[in-house]
């Protein structure tokens, strides 16, 4: 579902379409078929080495040294540990485990190797270490893991690699992966069960990491990239209160996400760099906590959401930021704040009651749009606090509420310290409370002839404060037992309310 959303008069055109293509950009990368490259080109056919225990406390130490070789190790039985080493080109090592309390460790130093574990049991540990020049020749390691408080981590240097966690099932398990170079990718799919931990650490450029389907509660999933163009993407998150941590440092770096329905998760997004994006097709549940955060320039965030008793906040401080939030419920509470240049905010279809809304801008050329019920008139918004604060040059904002039917008992207040500032606005039903504060120079209000800067509806409170020159307020008031407050501090000041 996309919320509609609408184009602000002065440019706010959020223009989130932009490709991921433009920043984990891995077209030209040598592409992994998986299960392990066809299992490293139909097992390699060099040196081969076949070991099956079937009995309890074995424990087997295999070491191969060359090209294109072959180690299946399978292992029925507790208390087991294996050790595989491998080294140099193109060596493949398939290891399946039935059974509890196992270690098993796995090095592999060289280019295009694979490692493949299977586990099935409780309490196991498996250790993978990959390390080779891998670029654009890539090492690969996939573990399948089925149980309860396993342990997997997984290790590559110098670029070019990938590793998949395939069909997890289970709860109290815990993935830990370090990929340092170029070309890095990172895929956890299929992850059912609850207090799990996914922590991923990459580092170089073009790094990707997907989350393709996590089914569970209590999961805490920790994401950090350091690098240019580096791509994360969560993809059927479903369950309760887990806790989704991503922090990328570098330059064009992006975030999306593309299904979230829970309630009581949080989600943290931490960007610094130049270009980043985070952007989410939509979240549903109660309680969430969204925070997204970006340090630089050219940042954008757009966020959807559906449900009650949530939070939603982006701080975007840098030039050129555009955020926008489209939302269906009560209760909820929206944040949005830029500190910079050129920046644009726009929340629509807020329709419920009872939401917070705080909108705060410092820098220049601001614009802020607020639509409860765009492009669908019908929807109304009641009880609702609207908190606009702009400080700088040029700002201008907008509110627009209801169309068709009434929107009742909103409060709205809206702040400008600046230059050129601009308000407009148009709001029906009953109930209203609308305060404006402007300071500068050229304030207007706007309305009349070219429409817009209507209230409508009755027992409606207005009040206009300007301090400053060539300060303007005209439109309208219609409805019943409504009063309204026009203070004006300066010079070539107009005032034009036709209340009917």
């Amino acid at each position: 579902m996309r919320l509609n959303k609408s184009i602000l008069s002065c440019a706010i055109a959020i223009a989130m379409g932009s490709s991921f293509a433009v920043h984990a950009n891995t077209a030209d990368k040598n592409v992994s078929t998986s299960p392990l490259s066809a299992q490293v080109s139909i097992q390699s056919d060099s040196n081969s080495i076949t070991l099956e225990q079937v009995l309890n406390n074995n424990t087997a130490v295999l070491m191969q040294d060359g090209d294109s070789n072959t180690m299946i190790v399978e292992t029925v039985g507790e208390n087991n540990t294996n050790e595989v080493t491998q080294l140099q080109f193109g060596n493949y090592t398939k290891v399946t485990t039935v059974g509890d309390n196992n270690d098993q460790a796995y090095f592999q130093d060289g280019t295009a190797n694979g490692a493949l574990t299977e586990v099935t049991g409780n309490n196991n540990n498996v250790y993978v270490s990959q390390n080779g020049q891998g670029f654009l020749v890539n090492n690969e390691a996939i573990n399948i893991v089925t149980g309860d408080d396993n342990y997997v981590e997984v290790e590559q240097g110098s670029g070019g690699h990938w590793f998949y966690n395939m069909d997890m099932q289970g709860n109290a398990n815990e993935i830990t992966a370090f990929q340092s170079g170029e070309w890095s990718e990172a895929e956890v799919s299929m992850l059912t069960g609850d207090d799990n931990l996914i922590y991923l650490s990459q580092a170089g450029f073009w790094n990707t990491f997907k989350v393709t389907s996590l089914q569970g509660n209590d999961n805490e999933i920790d994401v950090v990239q350091e690098g240019d163009r580096n791509a994360v993407t969560f993809n059927n998150i479903s369950g309760d209160v887990n806790e989704i941590l991503v922090e990328q440092e570098g330059n064009t770096n992006a975030v999306a996400f593309t299904d979230v329905v829970g309630s009581e998760n949080s989600i943290d997004i931490d960007q610094e760099g130049t270009d980043n994006v985070a952007d989410s097709a939509l979240f549903e549940g109660q309680g969430n906590e969204v925070e997204i955060t970006q340090v630089d320039t050219e940042n954008m965030v757009t966020a959807e959401l559906i449900g009650d008793n949530n939070e939603l906040k982006a701080n975007q401080n840098g030039a050129s930021n555009e955020a926008y939030m489209g939302v269906l419920g009560s209760n909820n509470e929206f944040d949005i704040n830029q500190m910079g240049n050129l920046n644009s905010a726009h929340l629509a279809n807020f329709n419920g009651s009872d939401n917070d809304v705080n909108l705060t801008q410092a820098g220049d050329e601001n614009a802020i749009l607020v639509q409860s019920s765009y492009p669908n008139m019908a929807l109304t918004s009641n009880n609702n606090d609207i908190d606009i604060n702009q400080t700088g040059n040029q700002n201008e904002a907008i509110v627009t509420l209801a169309g068709i039917l009434d929107s009742n008992s909103n409060q709205i207040d809206i702040a400008q310290n600046g230059d050129i500032n601009l308000v407009d606005m148009m709001v029906e039903g009953n109930g209203h409370s609308v305060d404006i504060s402007q300071e500068g120079i050229g304030n207007w209000v706007i309305g009349t002839d070219d429409s817009a800067f209507l209230l409508g509806g009755e027992n409606v409170a207005f009040n206009v404060t300007q301090t400053g020159n060539d300060n303007i307020v005209e439109g309208a008031v219609i409805g019943f037992n409504s009063t309204v407050s026009v203070t004006q501090l300066g010079d070539g000041n107009t005032t034009t309310i036709t209340q009917m």
